[in-house]
Parts: C-alpha cells; sequence; structure tokens
C-alpha cells in the first residue's frame, strides 16, 4: 500500500469504495451476482495453483486439423477441445499452452475475490484471494526462469504474460489492504516473495514502444507503489519510457494505435490501467495526453466493419466480433470517463440489442487480459468483470443511435468511405507501416457489403507457424508489389480526401515501395460502386502485381495455362505458398468481367488495363483455419501506367465500362451514367440521370501528409522476415551503417585473431556470468581464394543437437537452438550469404545456407572437434574475387545448456548492441560487422 491508503487500479480511496458499494447493492447487483456465482465452486476447495511453468510450442494449443486456437477450459488441464471441428485433442504441447491460460484465469480469480469481499464482505471471498495470494507467492520462485520466448519470465514464457498476471494479484493485495482483509504476514510474504521479484524481472527488460510496454510499465508502477517505491512508479508512469512516453508516441494523435486495431485494443487496456494507477496515485499526465487516451477508445468503434467486427489488418486475428464481453467492457470504462460520448454509448447499444440469442460469453473461463475470441452473442452488462464492476456507470445513459460515419484517420494513414447506411465499407490503408507487427501492404483497399469481406485483410494466424510468412508479405494483401519482391517499410502519404456522403475520394500515394518507383492509389466511391486506379511511376521498365483477393469467373472465358511466373521473388515475398498457379493474356481491347462469389454473394469487377498487362491467379492460404483460397493478379510491365478497377459490391448497379479519352465512363441502368475523369481541383463526375444532367467535383486536394510513424519495439511479437532483417541496403554496405566506406582490415595467410567474451554476449535470461562465462577466439586468415576460419570455443557442457527436419517449438530454423555458428556475409554484389553450422559427429558439421547468395557459395568444414574446454571449428569459405575485395563478416557462436530447449545466447562478432537474443533467429544486423579484405586482392 502506498502512503495515501489507495488501492491501486479500482478505487481513490475508502470514500469511493463505499459509493461503489451502492451501486453494488442497485443496478449493479445483476453483475456482482454473476461474478459471485462463478467463484462459488472454490469457497470450499479453491483451484490449485499450477507448479508447471507455461510453454511455447508450434502446434501447442491449436487444432492440428484447421490450427484454430483450442478452447481453454480451466478444469480440463489434459484434454483440449477445437471449437470449430469439435475434435479433442492431447499431448504435452497443448498441455503446456493450457498453462498460460491457467496461470491467468487463476490469478484473475485471486482479484475477483478480493473485489467482491470489498464490495460485499463476504468472509468467503476474503479467504479465497488470501490463500490465492499466498500460494503465488510460495511458487513464485519454483518456476524457472528459461527457455523464455519474449523476455523473462517465470510462469510463462513471456515478460509481458508475467506483467498481465502481476497486476491482477497486486490489486487483489491492494483491495484486501484497503479493507483490512490482508494480515501483517500475508503483506509482508507477498511483498518480499512475489512484487518485489517479479517488478525486477519485468523492469529487467525494456520493450519501447511495443504494446506489452504499456503492460509492463503498469505492472512496475503498481508493484512500486504497494512496494512503497513511489519514484519508481513516477518513472514507470510519468517518464519518457512509462505510460506518458507510450501516450505520447505509440498513440497518435489521432488517437489510434501505432500497431493497427488489434493491438490497439489491447495496449488501450493496458494502457487504462496505468492511467488509473496514476489518477488515483496523484501522478501527473499531462491533461492531452489524457484526452488523446480517451480518445483512443472511440477510434475501436470507429473503423468497425459492417458485422461489428474489427479490421483484421496488421498481426491481428481474422473477423473478431466486438459483440464479446471484453469488448463490451473496454467500451464501458471509456464511457465512465467520457458519459456524454455518443459513439460509445451507441455502440455499447449495438452490443446490449436483443437481436441475438444471449449464449456462452467464455467470461468464466476468461484468462486475464490476454484475449480468447469467443462468437458473437447478446449481452448484458451482468456479462461485464470486475473492471466494470469497479467502474462501469451505474445506468447505461439513454440517447439516439449513432450512425455509421466515413472517417479518415491522418496519423494511422487509414481512410473508410461507408455507404448505405454503414452496410458498404470502403477503406485504403496507405500510412503507418505498424513497426514489428506491420505488414508490408501500404495502398491496401479493403471492401466489404454486409457480412461479406469482397477485398479483405486476413491478418494473422499463429507467430509459430510457418504461415506467418505468407500473410506478412505483400502478396498477401490487396496491395501493389513490384518485380516480385515484398514492398519496403515506408509510410505513404495523403494527397487528397473529400466525402461529400453519397460520393467521395481519397487518393494517397507511396515512394520507394521499391527502388526508384511511386506509385500512387485513388478509390472513388460512389452510392453501389467504388473505382480503383493505381498509378506508377519508375526510373526503369518494372513488374507490378496487384493482387485482387476475390475468386469467380471471367466472361468472356479466359484461356488460363499453368505458368512458373519467371520472377525472382524473394524467400518472404509469400510466392513460396502459391499451389496451381495459371495465367492468361489479356486480350487487346478487350474488357472481361470479374463475376467475384463469396457463398451466395454476389459482385461484379470490371479492368481496364494497360497494353501488355497479363492475369495470373493462383490458391493460397485463406485466413488462418480457414484453408485455402484462390485468388487473382493483374500484371503489368512497364515504366508508368494505371490499373483501374471498377467494383460493384452488390452485382446489379453497373451495367458497362469503357474509355472515353482520358474519361471513365460507368454505364448504370437505362440511359444513365458517370464520367470519371481527373481534374485540376482533383476528381470530377459527370452525371447523367434520364435528361437531367450534374457535375460533381471531388477536392480535398492537402499537402502531402506523412502519417506519424513509429517503428515500435526493434523486434517485434513473432518471428518473421522483418522482424529484425534489414529492408534495404546502403551502397557500400549493409543498413544502419554511413554510405562513407569503412576502412577495411586486411587478411593474408596470418591468422587475425578476433576475441568475443562479456562485451560481445547476446542473451535471454542468462546474463554472461551466470550463463559460465562463454568465450571464443575467431582467427581468420586466407588460403588462395578462400577465406580461413578457425573458431575456439571455450564453455562447459558442449550441446549439438540432432539433425530435424523441422523446429517443434516455432517457426526459426531449428538448428539455432543448439551449440554452433551462425556466418554472416555480404557484399555489393552478393547481397547476405547467411549460414547455420552445428558439429555433427557423423558429418563433421551440419551447414545450412539460409539465403539465395548462401546457395552459390562453397562452405565446407575442415574439422570439428570437442576439446576438453569446449569445441572448434575449421572452416574454409571460397569467395570470388570481386567479394575478396571487401565484404562484412559476422560469425555468431551460438550457446545453448543441456537442460534447456531454447538458445540460451549468442557470442556476438562485432559486438552485442541488442544485449537480448529473443526473436532474433539466425537474422543479425551487419550494420556493426567488421569490414575486410584480402591483401592479394
Amino acid at each position: 500500500m502506498d502512503a495515501g491508503g489507495r488501492a491501486v487500479i479500482l478505487f481513490r480511496d475508502l470514500a469511493a469504495l463505499e459509493a461503489r458499494r451502492a451501486l453494488v447493492r442497485g443496478p449493479l447487483a445483476p453483475l456482482a451476482d454473476s461474478l459471485a456465482a462463478e467463484l462459488a465452486p472454490w469457497h470450499q476447495r479453491p483451484p490449485a495453483i499450477d507448479v508447471r511453468k507455461a510453454r511455447l510450442t508450434r502446434q501447442g494449443g491449436r487444432c492440428a486439423a484447421d490450427q484454430t486456437v483450442l478452447t481453454f477450459d480451466p478444469a480440463s488441464p489434459h484434454r483440449h477441445r477445437c471449437p470449430r471441428c469439435g475434435r479433442w485433442w492431447t499431448g504435452d504441447d497443448h498441455d503446456g499452452y493450457w498453462v498460460y491460460g491457467y496461470h491467468l484465469w487463476w490469478a484473475e480469480r485471486a482479484t475477483h475475490a478480493a473485489l467482491l469481499f470489498a464490495l460485499r464482505g463476504n468472509a468467503a471471498h476474503q479467504a479465497l484471494a488470501a490463500h490465492m495470494l499466498r500460494a503465488a507467492t510460495a511458487q513464485y520462485a519454483g518456476w524457472p526462469n528459461r527457455d523464455n520466448v519474449l523476455g523473462p519470465s517465470r510462469p510463462f514464457f513471456s515478460t509481458y504474460l508475467e506483467s498481465l498476471w502481476l497486476l491482477q494479484l497486486a490489486e487483489a493485495l491492494a483491495l484486501l489492504e484497503l479493507v483490512d482483509g490482508a494480515d501483517a504476514a500475508l503483506r509482508s510474504a507477498v511483498r518480499t516473495g512475489l512484487l518485489a521479484p517479479s517488478r525486477a524481472l519485468i523492469a529487467s527488460y525494456p520493450e519501447g514502444d511495443s504494446n506489452r510496454q504499456a503492460w509492463n510499465s503498469s505492472a512496475i508502477a503498481a508493484a512500486s507503489l504497494l512496494l512503497g517505491d513511489r519514484a519508481a512508479a513516477e518513472r514507470a508512469i510519468a517518464g519518457p519510457d512509462g505510460i506518458a512516453g507510450l501516450l505520447e508516441r505509440g498513440l497518435l494523435s489521432d488517437g489510434s494505435w501505432y500497431e493497427g486495431e488489434n493491438y490497439h485494443q489491447f495496449a488501450w487496456r493496458g494502457l487504462w490501467f496505468g492511467v488509473q494507477i496514476a489518477e488515483h496515485a496523484g501522478i501527473a499526465l499531462d491533461h492531452e495526453l489524457v484526452e488523446r487516451f480517451e480518445r483512443g477508445a472511440r477510434v475501436l468503434v470507429r473503423t468497425l466493419m459492417p458485422d461489428l467486427t474489427v479490421p483484421s489488418r496488421r498481426d491481428a486475428p481474422h473477423r473478431v466480433s466486438l459483440r464479446q464481453w471484453r469488448y463490451a467492457e473496454l467500451l464501458e470504462l471509456a464511457l465512465a470517463r467520457t458519459p456524454d460520448d455518443a459513439l460509445l454509448r451507441g455502440a455499447l447499444q449495438r452490443l446490449y440489442a436483443r437481436d441475438l440469442i444471449h449464449g456462452d460469453t467464455g467470461r468464466f473461463r476468461s484468462t486475464g487480459e490476454a484475449e480468447r475470441n469467443e462468437p458473437a452473442t447478446r449481452l448484458t452488462r451482468a456479462d461485464l468483470s470486475w473492471k466494470g464492476l469497479g467502474c462501469a456507470l451505474p445506468e447505461l445513459p439513454v440517447g439516439p443511435p449513432t450512425p455509421a460515419e466515413s472517417v479518415l484517420l491522418p496519423a494511422q494513414g487509414l481512410a473508410i468511405i461507408r455507404r448505405q447506411r454503414g452496410m458498404a465499407f470502403v477503406a485504403l490503408d496507405y500510412g503507418n507501416p505498424g513497426g514489428g507487427h506491420g505488414h508490408p501492404d501500404r495502398l491496401n483497399v479493403l471492401l466489404a457489403h454486409g457480412t461479406t469481406r469482397w477485398l479483405d485483410d486476413m491478418g494473422a494466424g499463429s507467430y509459430t507457424s510457418a504461415d506467418l510468412f505468407w500473410y506478412r508479405s505483400s502478396l498477401a494483401h490487396n496491395a501493389p508489389l513490384v518485380d516480385g519482391r515484398t514492398q519496403r517499410s515506408v509510410s505513404g502519404e495523403l494527397l487528397a480526401w473529400d466525402e461529400r456522403g453519397d460520393a467521395g475520394w481519397v487518393s494517397a500515394q507511396a515512394g520507394e515501395l521499391a527502388p526508384g518507383v511511386t506509385m500512387r492509389r485513388s478509390v472513388i466511391v460512389m452510392d453501389g460502386y467504388l473505382v480503383d486506379e493505381l498509378q506508377w511511376s519508375a526510373e526503369d521498365p518494372v513488374a507490378v502485381d496487384l493482387p485482387l483477393h476475390a475468386d469467380g469467373t471471367f466472361s468472356p472465358a479466359l484461356p488460363w495455362q499453368t505458368t512458373d511466373l519467371a520472377l525472382p521473388s524473394d524467400a518472404d515475398a509469400g510466392f513460396d505458398f502459391l499451389h496451381h498457379v495459371e495465367a492468361a493474356a489479356w486480350p487487346i481491347g478487350g474488357s472481361p468481367v470479374l463475376h467475384a462469389a463469396r457463398g451466395t454473394a454476389r459482385a461484379t469487377v470490371r479492368l481496364l488495363l494497360p497494353e501488355g498487362a497479363m492475369l495470373w491467379r493462383a490458391d493460397a492460404p485463406g485466413a488462418s483455419g480457414e484453408g485455402t483460397r484462390r485468388f487473382h493478379v493483374v500484371r503489368a510491365h512497364a515504366r508508368e501506367g494505371a490499373i483501374v478497377a471498377v467494383w460493384d459490391w452488390s452485382g446489379d448497379v453497373v451495367r458497362d465500362v469503357a474509355r472515353d479519352g482520358s474519361r471513365l465512363v460507368v454505364h448504370l441502368g437505362g440511359t444513365d451514367l458517370h464520367a470519371h475523369a481527373r481534374s485540376a481541383e482533383g476528381w470530377q463526375v459527370e452525371m447523367r440521370t434520364g435528361s437531367a444532367r450534374s457535375t460533381l467535383e471531388l477536392r480535398g486536394r492537402a499537402d502531402l501528409h506523412r502519417p506519424e510513424r513509429n517503428e515500435g519495439a526493434a523486434v517485434d511479437a513473432g518471428s518473421g522476415p522483418e522482424s529484425n532483417e534489414p529492408s534495404s541496403l546502403a551502397v557500400d554496405g549493409p543498413p544502419g551503417r554511413s554510405n562513407r566506406p569503412a576502412a577495411a582490415m586486411a587478411l593474408d595467410g596470418t591468422p587475425r585473431h578476433l576475441a568475443l567474451a562479456a562485451p560481445d554476449w547476446r542473451y535471454t535470461e542468462d546474463d554472461w556470468t551466470t550463463a559460465g562465462s562463454p568465450t571464443a577466439d575467431i582467427a581468420l586468415s586466407t588460403d588462395h581464394d578462400a577465406l580461413q576460419i578457425v573458431v575456439t570455443v571455450t564453455k562447459d557442457t558442449p550441446t549439438f543437437a540432432p539433425q530435424r527436419s523441422d523446429n517443434p517449438l516455432d517457426n526459426e530454423h531449428p538448428d539455432i537452438n543448439s551449440d554452433g555458428l551462425q556466418l554472416h556475409l555480404h557484399s555489393a554484389l552478393l547481397g547476405e550469404a547467411r549460414w547455420i553450422v552445428v558439429p555433427d559427429g557423423a558429418h563433421g558439421a551440419r551447414i545450412t545456407a539460409r539465403t539465395p547468395a548462401a546457395q552459390h557459395l562453397t562452405l565446407r568444414a575442415v574439422s570439428v572437434a570437442v576439446t576438453p574446454t569446449g569445441w572448434t571449428a575449421t572452416l574454409s569459405l571460397a569467395l570470388d574475387p570481386d567479394t575478396r575485395a571487401r565484404f562484412h563478416l559476422a560469425v555468431l557462436v551460438n550457446e545453448i545448456a543441456p537442460d534447456r530447449e531454447r538458445r540460451r545466447g549468442q557470442l556476438v562478432m562485432g559486438g552485442a548492441r541488442d544485449r537480448r537474443a529473443y526473436l532474433v533467429g539466425d537474422r543479425h544486423d551487419l550494420s556493426t560487422a567488421p569490414v575486410f579484405r584480402f591483401t592479394d586482392a
């Protein structure tokens, strides 16, 4: 308890608690009753704490048949059901993932019990909460801090999950203390054995501007106040790297979170904890930042799709419904802060509408703040959770419904135009790239009509599954790509926005999506159809692909033939996921129509393409768990050009489309038509309806408006090509290095030694000393045209992984979780060559080339041996004359302990700037790597 005697999150003082007690005896009684009923089975026999550490694997917690997340049932630790297909799954991987949910579920029940005791005085609730706090304190040190995925943790595999857990337990203790429900022994034990060590562990892993840091900062602040360390709480709240910094940098000026809608709501809830803690503890936050935070709840409503689902942009699960209790509670918490907000009130009215049957809300199995999406169901205020009980308004304000409107989020770089009373939804996603959770999908277009998503964003599936690379490719979106390569990470710029209600447009451009290429996309939305124009200009002719993730048939029929596409696509471009690839030449002067179909819904797409364009189509993964889906791609090859698509989203509005000079004429029913053309002011539409004539000028021309850019954490959730891999190469060397050439160290037949020790240690949980102080000596020399590399490693108990065809833990190469080496070489001619080397008793060493450049070079193991003090390897790499003249080289020594299944750390040649080794896989930023040359080159 801090010196002011306040509960950390819910109540400012005893007076506030007493006021809430009156509400719980009145309008909020049904909610309190429902939470109490869920706890009733645990009064006599509290739920046991699980002594196992949670474990994340590639398959754990997902249906092997369709990758659906398995239902969490707190009473079923060894049998797990798929909600999609109904199958039951067993095994250690599933059990380990279940433990993650159980730890969070368990801690949240402690908070439920403590709050109900504070509000109603039931001794059974006090006993349950106190018992659970004692059990968590006694077990905490027994969970091992090892084999984590994203930051250190004892009960979990990621730091932010421990933050979610700690917040629940901290509030449980604060509530008991507020009403004298915790004795001195319990207060002391929880502080010493749980709050202090967990706070220290969380604080050891700052996560920059990631959404996760909102939870870390809030947990540190809560624990610090209970530990009497107000200075630490103030840093966690008001410091530049705390809640205030996240409000300023992560929450953009339009109220949107830079990582997209899915992480918007997750980050907003974490920020809510921080803001609540600050206000109750009297820690000042800038008033404008608090107002920005309050605007943030509105963004979730403003971007909803017609069926009340959240857009699946970036790393988001697909088609998540707002009609879940956790979203209702988020909106209730926001409305409690701004009771006059009609948008929030209207959204809650829709969530509480009686148009659905009240089914299983899933609240009884809720896992703290880690979202588990449930099917849409009718909701009532009695379905909220402990935060709603502590903070929601007594009654929902009454008012008229709020219509869904078009919206521009300029800082996010997202424009949404709605038609037909919100049933038609058109979006252009052009702006902020979204940091580590962002996708290379600038100028992406989304289109939905009612429940049908015609042009969809599939979001992402599991972070540990190989198909994550597909979902994080440009090809998986309705966004352009050049020469078969996924887009560079850039921000687009708004050129124009003008919305009139029955006609409107948005236009944006993105420069350098590929070297020397600028693209502009304009979407004009009328009543019943839209015009989509993609233009590009480049320094040289380029191949432009524009995916349209829609299936159907063409009329007239096209002559489809099997093809290999003949483009040198990058490994992360998504082409490896394609099947049944076919192509068809575009008929000269023809204008075939795609009759798109989704279930019983129909739409038409009329395409106007440049000369020489072609179409290709393929099968690729659909949204996670939904099998494969066929999609179409327009391909054009030119230095500049335009691709135009006219979408009739109901299939009965547009009769034909034709070019008339510079005008695009859209023929509607009878003699009605719209003639579209660019104008000096923006976009002009000449409309003929019967004998009536009129002209509409869409303006809204803007100075180039660049969305606010936030790169987030250097490495973010999920391993993948863009986790920390450079997106471009400087003239002389890798990204991050000045174009001014660095001095190259000369190599000859005399070995040049580089010693790696503590400054070069990049680790997960164990610092260099705790890891046994591993060292390595790297000797570099030349032998004619070959680079000789001798690595001598000093460490205890070398552990070499056996050869495995697959990695059961995640989508990284399995050989990174072994004692071994990584070689990274870059030259201007080759690009980056990358290998993994693992000593193998049967073959000397197992060498895996990890990039196309590496596949064209010959790396061989001359000798490998285990020594009394570790192990040693001698490698020979043949290089061409140009590379021998100048190259960047990094040798990384991977290190693992016998009792671990994941790598413990790395010794990094060139220095470990990033001291943590989470999520780096076998990738490495070569910007700090030394530069070498052969003396005789």
